[in-house]
């Protein structure tokens, strides 16, 4: 084995650089000095560490295995470059056009977008609101609520209750029980009231099952008067039981909610689902009255 020392190696005209026809074996360190390119063909193995002081450009790698942590300055695409799906900007934003799954997602602030599904397992989504509501005439129909069957009153005929005692007014009845997360229901009667015999006066009390509910007491009545009447009145759950307020302690079973009333007197009365005028002319009309039971959270 012979050795070579010499300062500067070029090609036969000495104004070019050399070739290696077979290669070469560098046992050192191999330095290009004065902005000198480290150019190949075919393909550059590095059994030790490479460390690039400038701008690493390279294309078609199949996998990137990293110990430690991957850096991007300026943002991360991903995809193809004619469609590029996905991208992780510099300020921590990240774009996509398709599909994010996820085990558990954990959100620092907010989220904008749109929601797919029934919501069921959502906590902390909005602001309280209505747990549960429906509506429906006195058709004697049913729904499937929480509770089971609920059924509304069924309501055919005018009713007139000629009497100075209190009486059940059976399109008022309901059995309702909430859901178990409810803090209270609000319940809504609407129906028609006529005069009788030039005016009507009559009293009213708001039950549930045999408790009255002291301050839901009203009285109905005018001249001549006759149109739609709403009835509302909210209860709350939680606390003591108080019968003035209509507040239970809780509401775990099905309790029945209507209102009882009578007539000042048998000949001044109201009647219920009914127009005494109808259309520039008399009637009498009927009206079917309307239920409405909402659970809040």
């Amino acid at each position: 084995m012979s050795i070579l020392k010499v300062d500067t190696i070029t090609d036969q005209s000495g104004k070019g650089t050399p070739n290696f026809p077979h290669g070469a074996n560098v046992t050192g360190s191999v330095t290009g000095i004065s902005g000198g390119d480290l150019n190949t063909v075919g393909n550059l193995t590095v059994s030790g560490n490479v460390g690039v002081g400038g701008t690493l450009t390279y294309e078609d790698v199949t996998d990137i295995d990293s110990i430690g942590i991957v850096t991007a300055r300026s943002g991360l695409k991903i995809g193809a470059h004619a469609g590029v799906g996905g991208t992780f900007f510099a300020d921590g934003s990240y774009n996509t056009a398709g599909i994010i799954t996820a085990t558990n997602v954990s959100v620092g602030n907010s989220i904008t977008g749109t929601f797919y599904g029934n919501g069921s397992t959502l906590t902390g989504a909005g602001p309280e609101g209505p747990l549960q509501q429906h509506m429906g005439l006195n058709d004697g129909s049913t729904r499937t609520l929480s509770m089971g069957t609920f059924t509304f009153p069924n309501t055919t005929a005018i009713r007139d209750i000629a009497t100075t005692s209190y009486v059940d007014l059976p399109f008022t009845s309901v059995t309702y029980k909430p859901p178990s997360n409810a803090i209270g229901v609000l319940y809504e009667v609407t129906f028609m009231t006529g005069w009788h015999n030039d005016h009507d006066i009559s009293h009213h009390k708001l039950y549930v099952d045999s408790t009255e509910i002291v301050y839901g007491r009203h009285t109905l009545g005018g001249r001549y008067r006759e149109g739609l009447r709403t009835f509302k009145w909210y209860f709350r759950i939680g606390g003591s039981d108080n019968a003035n307020t209509g507040q239970f302690a809780s509401w775990n079973s099905n309790k029945v909610i209507k209102l009882k009333g009578r007539n000042y007197s048998t000949s001044n009365r109201l009647q219920y689902h009914y127009h005494h005028y109808w259309d520039g002319g008399s009637g009498p009309m009927f009206f079917k009255p309307m239920i409405k039971i909402t659970a809040f959270k």
